[in-house]
């Protein structure tokens, strides 16, 4: 699995490439296996994939001063914030972009009614703790699946039609999915109170 894991990432990122020799390549390496004990989050290999992703990107030509890596306890919260935002900020037309996030995925209530299941969509950084609990902690922490379309969409727009932009997420449970019987990058625990009701948000989000 682990030799078919890099043969894949080489292939994908060969292809990724291939449209634009000259671009200025950047890269978001994000992983998290080893969560917090007083998290309540299973560990997860996740660890293991920035070796392969990281070889796989020194292979196709990216500079290491072009690629970041947030690994297990570097990977706050505010740290992912501040490297997507960084990365927005630089990239520049032509410019191709690849983000890879290795870790746990949640679902949690949706807060501005464009979902149709009632439940957002979120990547878990490292101090994001499992369950929900009133007053103490709710999610804040938790990374949405809107905030990262409007991080990607701007990126997208500054890099134009001559860019690329690739983003994978191994994450929610992705696990039975690619690693046979092996642990789930998910949970049954939704991040929302108990009394809950994600009722339908419409039909034209």
């Amino acid at each position: 699995m682990t030799n078919y894991k890099y043969f894949f990432c080489f292939v994908l990122l060969n292809v990724f490439l291939a449209t634009n020799l000259m671009a200025e390549k950047h890269a978001l390496i994000i992983a998290i296996g080893d969560y917090p004990v007083d998290s309540e989050w299973p560990d997860i290999s996740s660890a293991n994939d920035v070796v392969h992703v990281s070889e796989a990107f020194r292979l196709l030509g990216f500079s290491d001063s072009k690629v970041t890596t947030l690994v297990n306890e570097d990977a706050t919260y505010q740290n992912i914030l501040n490297a997507l935002n960084h990365l927005s900020e630089v990239v520049r037309k032509g410019d191709i972009v690849f983000i890879h996030y290795s870790g746990h995925g949640q679902q949690i209530a949706d807060d501005n009614g464009d979902e149709l299941d009632g439940y957002d969509e979120a990547i878990v950084p490292v101090n994001s703790p499992l369950k929900f609990q009133k007053g103490i902690y709710e999610g804040e922490r938790l990374i949405r699946d809107d905030f990262i379309g409007e991080i990607t969409l701007n990126i997208r727009k500054k890099i134009g039609p001559s860019g690329q932009v690739l983003l994978v997420l191994d994450s929610c449970h992705s696990g039975t999915g690619t690693r046979g019987m092996g642990r789930a990058r998910g949970t049954q625990y939704v991040m929302a109170s108990d009394s809950y009701d994600p009722k339908s948000r419409g039909k034209d989000t």
